[in-house]
């Protein structure tokens, strides 16, 4: 019979299972991306496979991107040698910068609406608890 295991182990058990599945499901998208011919990009990537940037840049994971990418741009170039001003997957890449920015530039916006809600509720509040003490001291002297 086999010595039960500690809660750390199980942990330490899990968390490597989990990523082993994540490269797994990572290098799964890398392939499935170059058999589409859809550009291959750290950041498609990764939003693909539902994963963090940080594990497409991981050793292993990273050099496997990159030779995904450098077998794709070599058929590229051989497929067409006349107008390749840029990598493969430059204008991938550049539309999911402007869709994260857009994301960010509204969720700065609504945290500056929040910000400034919550800045004028408290200002309300302290404008209300000044009036109530001016008023008592207003009919105390009385």
């Amino acid at each position: 019979m086999s010595e039960p295991r500690t809660p750390a182990q199980v942990l330490r058990e899990a968390r490597r299972k989990d990523s082993r599945d994540k490269r797994a499901r990572v290098l799964s998208v890398v392939d499935q991306l170059l058999a589409d011919n859809e550009p291959v990009t750290f950041t498609g990537v990764a939003r693909a496979a539902n994963v963090s940037h940080w594990l497409v840049y991981a050793d292993g994971v990273r050099e496997y991107i990159e030779a995904a990418r450098l077998r794709q741009h070599r058929t590229a170039t051989h497929a067409s040698r006349e107008g390749a001003t840029a990598p493969a997957g430059w204008k991938a890449e550049q539309q999911l910068v402007r869709e994260d920015n857009r994301r960010l530039r509204e969720e700065i916006q609504r945290l500056k609406n929040a910000v400034r809600r919550s800045f004028g509720q408290q200002v309300d509040q302290f404008g209300a608890a000044d009036l109530g003490a001016r008023v008592d001291e207003l009919t105390v002297d009385s």
